[in-house]
């Protein structure tokens, strides 16, 4: 059984979405960004995107994502 885990951005405190496909080995490549476009101080850096086995693993995730369930 998987568990769900939702994004949500740590600067505007809105829903994210992440989209990835499978890559050689255990990385993924992700897609992270916004649901719905809006005023973020985050937003220079979105579309968070890059290879890595989760999306907590990617660069600048530490500044961005901010996760509930798991």
């Amino acid at each position: 059984m998987s568990e769900r885990v939702f994004f949500w951005c740590r600067s505007c405190r809105q829903p994210l979405y992440a989209t990835s496909s499978s890559t050689t080995g255990t990385d993924r490549d992700w897609e992270i960004d916004h649901q719905q476009p809006g005023i973020c101080r985050n937003g220079h850096l979105m579309p968070l995107t890059g290879t890595a086995p989760a999306p907590e693993a990617l660069p600048d995730a530490p500044h961005i994502l901010r996760l509930f369930g798991g």
